[in-house]
């Protein structure tokens, strides 16, 4: 569950005028939820990242609302996980969409980060 706050506007991010649920901020919500479902999963020495993200933002949310996110594995190929998604307010469906996943060894990712070729 999260709670839609002042920073999370559309005003405040930069992503619109009003003072809604930003569509940017509705996307890490559902980033978070689908990393926080794979963690308990994972190795010591895995993490994930977001790799693909398509998303319909359907309705607005106001300061103060409490948004729900839900995840569903639909598949998965090698290392990446492939999730479809539903955000709700108050029991509506405020966004729907998919989002990908890749589980990666942390050490070699931030290696490559270090050592670019």
């Amino acid at each position: 569950m999260f709670v839609v706050g002042a920073k999370d506007t559309a005003k405040e991010i930069g992503s619109g005028d009003l003072d809604v649920l930003a569509t940017p901020a509705m996307l890490a919500m559902v980033e978070n939820t689908a990393k926080d479902y794979l963690h308990k999963e994972l190795a010591s020495e895995e993490t994930s990242v977001g790799t693909l993200i398509e998303a319909r933002h359907l309705r607005p949310s106001k300061v103060g609302a409490e948004i729900m996110v839900k995840v569903k594995v639909k598949s998965q190929e090698k290392t990446k996980i492939n999730f479809s998604f539903e955000a709700l307010d108050n029991g509506q469906i405020i966004a729907t969409g998919i989002h990908q996943r890749a589980v990666i060894l942390t050490d070699v990712f931030l290696d490559k980060l270090a050592h670019p070729k």
